[in-house]
């Protein structure tokens, strides 16, 4: 894990850039380190890609619709029972 976050480092001016994207669009709660996660646990969970460039074309390359794809399904993981236990003013 902590290697994960040393490298993330690399890829913040990147993960800056889709955040700002993302802002633009409305979705001013996601930060970098959500969409680093969507990366790891998602993104590249069988699979990291061997060169830089092609990590950076797949970061570049998120969209809103993939990273929700993922923050609904980590919802479903964790089991919420209720949707009025689920904050939804960070969405919005």
């Amino acid at each position: 894990m902590a290697e994960d976050k040393q490298d993330k480092t690399e890829y913040e001016v990147w993960l800056m850039i889709i955040k700002d994207s993302f802002a633009k669009q409305g979705y001013q709660k996601v930060s970098t380190d959500d969409l680093w996660d969507y990366c790891l646990n998602f993104l590249w969970k069988h699979k990291r890609p061997e060169r830089y460039f092609e990590e950076i074309r797949d970061i570049m390359a998120i969209e809103p619709n993939d990273y929700f794809t993922y923050a609904s399904l980590q919802a479903q993981i964790y089991n919420v029972s209720s949707l009025n236990e689920m904050n939804f003013d960070d969405l919005f």
